[in-house]
């Protein structure tokens, strides 16, 4: 009788394994999100400020812009005064900024106080996704105080105070601020 109950067992199962399995699936969705990122940062200056020689055309900052907005990259450069300045007076300056990406660099110009584009304020754009722009696109900043004003070399500029050159202005230090503004489009 165990032979026979040992037996039947053995056959129920093969019977079981030998039947067809009912089919289940199963699915994944896997979700990624990068989030969006537009900035604009000295790469070689750690605390915001620069010391200009007052010689010749010079580099004053690397700078870095990132962004990886998929309708692109718009960047304003805002040079606050438009010439070194103090109390005493003012010394003029041209500047430009060097960009692998053509659509962000700056030709050389005599920068003016004011939002007047190409003057006192410079907005460049690039539409669209650029992988190098989001991998962070190098710039400079460069400027050269050997620049004679537009009223002459010692002539009253926009505001009254007098404009000196560089190697013949008054003791003292001089400052110019410049924003930096980078935006998704």
């Amino acid at each position: 009788m165990i032979k026979k109950a040992l037996a039947l067992s053995t056959v129920a199962a093969v019977v079981a394994f030998a039947s067809p399995a009912l089919a289940q699936s199963s699915s994944l969705t896997v979700n990624g999100t990068v989030a969006g990122y537009c900035d604009v940062r000295l790469a070689n200056v750690s605390s915001g400020t620069a010391t200009v020689a007052f010689t010749a055309d010079q580099k004053i900052a690397n700078l870095q812009l990132a962004c990886n907005s998929a309708g692109g990259t718009k960047l304003i450069v805002n040079p606050k005064n438009g010439d070194l300045t103090n109390a005493t007076g003012r010394i003029n300056y041209a500047m430009r900024l060097v960009s692998q990406d053509a659509a962000f660099a700056i030709a050389t110009t005599d920068t003016a106080p004011g939002d007047t584009e190409g003057q006192g304020l410079f907005t460049r754009s690039r539409a669209g996704y650029s992988q190098a722009v989001a991998n962070g696109l190098p710039l400079e900043l460069w400027m050269n105080v050997n620049v004679e004003g537009e009223n002459g070399p010692q002539g009253p500029d926009f505001n009254g105070t007098p404009l000196y050159p560089a190697n013949a202005a008054p003791a003292g230090t001089y400052s110019e601020v410049f924003d930096f503004t980078v935006t998704a489009i």
